[in-house]
């Protein structure tokens, strides 16, 4: 049996998300909306997911269930919501609860299986099916390179700060959402400060970095993502 402990806290099949956002010190407001296959306006943008896992004759199958563009996960909810009564309510073996967390892209256009699909309500949330999930996507392995099924692009903005993790082979990963499951505390304008929390492998770097064109990551069926020890996540550079 999958054990809650051996799970990744990630975002391992997103919908999609985007951001108005300024060029200032201060956390962005995230104001999401939906155009088409994208969102618009989640940089910064909190929200959380609800990942059951259900036995399915001699398997065991997770299918991601995510906030986004319904709701910003209201702590209140969020913090009544526990793992007992999820696993009634989906007949699940275990249940991860995966948030909350906040996007730090800046447009996510989705196709294929990432597209929004069935709208469900869990412990007074609101949320959409997202993905089924392998169990191995679930592993929790920080620093360690994890290969997920996703049909996504995500931009960011030039002229916005975008947080990276350099690994001692020169690959390089951008930090697509921060999470507040390891530190509460963690807030958007930290982020900046962060690689001296960080205990990065031998040879690696955090930086932040601010280009002067979009930033473009695509994944056309798979993607390759990373997690540093807080549960932030990162997607590695083409």
């Amino acid at each position: 049996m999958l054990r809650l402990t051996d799970c990744i806290r990630t975002t391992v099949c997103l919908v999609f998300a985007g951001v108005y956002a300024s060029a200032a010190a201060e956390a962005p407001k995230a104001t999401p909306k939906i155009e088409g296959n994208t969102i618009e306006g989640v940089r910064n943008a909190r929200y959380c997911e609800i990942i059951p896992i259900v036995r399915d004759g001699l398997h065991l199958t997770a299918t991601v269930y995510n906030t986004l563009g319904l709701n910003d996960c209201p702590a209140q909810i969020w913090d009544s919501i526990t793992e007992d009564t999820m696993k009634q309510r989906f007949g699940a073996v275990t249940v991860l609860l995966n948030g909350p967390r906040y996007f730090l892209m800046d447009s996510i256009t989705a196709s294929g299986s990432n597209k929004a699909g069935e709208k469900i309500e869990a412990g007074g949330l609101e949320l959409t099916a997202t993905i089924d999930v392998g169990l191995l996507d679930l592993l929790h392995r920080p620093y360690r390179e994890q290969t997920i099924n996703r049909d996504t692009v995500y931009r960011f903005k030039a002229g916005l700060p975008v947080h990276m993790l350099e690994a001692s082979d020169g690959s390089r990963y951008a930090m697509q959402a921060y999470s507040q499951i390891v530190d509460k505390t963690l807030t958007y304008d930290q982020l900046d400060a962060l690689g001296s929390k960080l205990k990065l492998p031998s040879g690696w770097r955090y930086t932040t970095t601010t280009p002067d064109q979009d930033l473009v990551l695509g994944a056309q069926g798979k993607a390759t993502v990373i997690q540093d020890d807080f549960d932030n996540t990162y997607q590695k550079l083409d």
